[in-house]
């Protein structure tokens, strides 16, 4: 589904009732967001623009304003939205979305699209030649063994991938790669099933017709080429220091030095990109407008960091949400022009993981209780309401196909656990007493939890409220706030290192098909030792086959079904606190014409530009 171009002139009506629904700040009857925007809750005149103006200019420097840094500048790594929102415009793919892509990717290193074999089991892409890599390797041009090293690179330990052995674990010869990895971990592995029978060709064997998984997985960053020559030295050490020396081919790169040495990042204050020399705009459908982009991070206050953006020039936000307050203010246009904010359905959701490995979580009554007893308005709220989406009752978000399948805005039939969204403290007590707590709350010193979260607004308000909710059924919480990124690379992405809850995560598409909303987050045989997105650590059996089972329909309307099914099977688990399918705010400034990447819900900074 395309979203509608926002528009400039915001009919009074319409902004009125928005006005209403936020300053309400969701005291409904569950926040379905149905009052506008359909079941993504988001009015017309706040909707994405996918396209750069007639009259983009070229030229000048464009401010990304951020609360934290990103997770990794390594490709093989990246896994955190804010950035792939810098992949996009750093890297090239061998697919990859352009701004109002809303089912498949885009040819991007390919020369269009991939050829399918009749069984589904061989994908083939033929590349451009000629692409060169930014400076200091400026006369190295890109060749499809590059593309397969940058994969089977990721399947070593330093370079801490989240999702290719998910995605792609029907590549044959996978289970031979991981094996010589362990007896070598500073080599990246011969991967038989890709080959390269010459520079501009690429083939994929697969052992069962999983295409979309693997198509779904080479739109990200991991099909970003690396030369190994280049690279082998960086990836023999563990972790990987190639984050450190990245080699670039997108139109933007960050500063180095003549030695391939980053120079423009410096981890939690600033990543600062100039253009790549390189790039042949005559190769690539990106525009590429301004010359310099500079990420500004440390900005904990998301009122004052926005009204910097909305009362300054040449700057977005980045990885924060307008507050409330400045929510309302832009809506009410009486302050700011409507048109600076942009609200986009993100493809994802947001939830509160518990960890089912161990008490007193290990107890899906506990887990039900913790669910039921949760007022999911009120944390929604935590971010500015009803403009923030609905609050979610299951997994897929609306626009994926599975979500009707599912349930719709409704939680699945016979989960009562959900069926109250401002909390049902009756039933939470009755399942405290089921998993042993007679008193209906919890007692013990198994009561005494850690969580570990956000350390500035909206997610520490978010753990904040959620804290109330648990000590509501007996919990003692030892809440410990940290910097958004680092809550995950330290901490909730580490199963060695993950507390007992984790009240600030969400799931993002990693593709527009419903298999990339449970191969990661879902499926037990994707749990990482690091870089892990089971923040609930579920290793269920009969969840793990029905994963297995629902990536081989190829049927849409039997997939629809069967991930939707899925999707029943998932929430029946109780492994998280669902609160909002997630609409991505952003504010801009006035002299910038933004454009959103719809692929990933924030501004796509090859096509923003300043106005003239």
């Amino acid at each position: 589904m395309r979203l509608k171009r926002f528009r400039l002139i915001v009919p009074v009506c319409a902004l009125l009732a928005l006005v209403f629904a936020l300053s309400s700040c969701g005291d409904d009857d569950g926040g379905g967001g149905t009052t506008a925007g359909g079941a993504t809750g988001i009015p017309d005149e706040f909707a994405a623009p996918t396209a750069a103006p007639d009259d983009a200019k070229k030229g000048g420097d464009l401010i990304v304003l951020q609360e934290g840094d990103i997770d990794y500048m390594d490709p093989g790594a990246a896994y955190y939205q804010v950035t792939y929102t810098l992949d996009f415009a750093m890297f090239r793919q061998l697919v990859s979305w352009q701004p109002d892509d809303t089912a498949d990717p885009t040819p991007d290193l390919a020369t269009g699209e991939p050829e399918i074999s009749d069984d589904g089991k061989t994908i083939t892409f033929t590349i451009q030649d000629g692409i060169r890599y930014a400076p200091p390797l400026n006369d190295r041009v890109v060749t499809s063994a590059d593309i397969k090293y940058a994969i089977e690179r990721t399947l070593l330990p330093g370079v801490p991938n989240g999702y290719t052995a998910t995605y792609m674990a029907d590549v044959e010869g996978l289970k031979e790669a991981q094996a010589a990895v362990k007896k070598d971990e500073t080599t990246a592995p011969e991967w038989s099933g890709i080959e390269t029978p010459d520079d501009q060709t690429i083939v994929f064997h697969l052992s069962k017709p999983s295409v979309e998984g693997v198509l779904g997985a080479l739109s990200l960053p991991i099909s970003s080429p690396v030369p190994e020559e280049y690279a082998k030295e960086f990836d023999a050490e563990s972790p990987s220091t190639y984050g450190e020396h990245v080699a670039f081919t997108g139109p933007y790169m960050v500063e180095n030095d003549s030695e391939g040495k980053l120079t423009g990042y410096s981890p939690g204050k600033e990543i600062k990109l100039v253009r790549n020399p390189s790039w042949d705009p005559d190769t690539d459908w990106r525009p590429a407008y301004v010359d310099t982009i500079t990420v500004q991070e440390g900005f904990a206050d998301p009122t004052s960091a926005s009204k910097k953006i909305l009362e300054g020039s040449s700057s977005i936000s980045g990885d924060f949400p307008p507050s409330p307050t400045v929510v309302k203010e832009v809506a009410q246009g009486d302050k700011y022009d409507p048109s600076l904010m942009t609200a986009t359905p993100s493809g994802g959701n947001r939830y509160v993981a518990l960890n089912t490995t161990e008490p007193p979580f290990d107890d899906i009554n506990v887990r039900k209780a913790v669910i039921a007893n949760s007022d999911r308005v009120a944390l929604r709220n935590t971010r500015g309401g009803e403009l923030f989406g609905p609050v979610m009752n299951h997994f897929l978000p609306p626009l994926i196909p599975g979500f009707e399948e599912a349930g719709g805005l409704n939680a699945p039939e016979g989960l009562d656990f959900l069926q109250s969204p401002t909390g049902d403290p009756e039933l939470a007590a009755e399942y405290m007493k089921k998993a042993g707590f007679e008193s209906g709350k919890c007692e013990g010193s198994e009561c005494s939890i850690t969580m570990v979260g956000d350390d500035a607004a909206p997610g520490k308000d978010t753990a904040t409220v959620f804290q109330d909710q648990l000590e509501q059924l007996g919990f003692e919480v030892n809440f410990q706030p940290v910097e958004h990124s680092l809550m995950y690379t330290k901490f909730c992405s580490v199963p060695s290192q993950q507390p007992d809850v984790c009240p600030n995560v969400g799931w993002i598409k990693d593709c527009n098909d419903p298999e990339c909303f449970f191969d990661i987050p879902w499926y037990g045989p994707a749990i990482n030792p690091s870089n892990n997105s089971n923040w609930a650590r579920l290793d269920d059996p009969e969840v793990n086959k029905a994963i297995e089972d629902a990536r081989l329909v190829t049927d849409p309307e039997e997939r629809a079904q069967a991930y939707g099914d899925l999707d029943k099977l998932v929430t029946s688990k109780a492994g998280v606190v669902p609160w909002v399918w997630d609409n991505d705010v952003v504010v801009r400034s006035p002299d910038v014409a933004g454009v959103i990447n719809l692929a990933n819900a924030f501004y796509d900074l090859s096509y923003t530009s300043l106005k003239g």
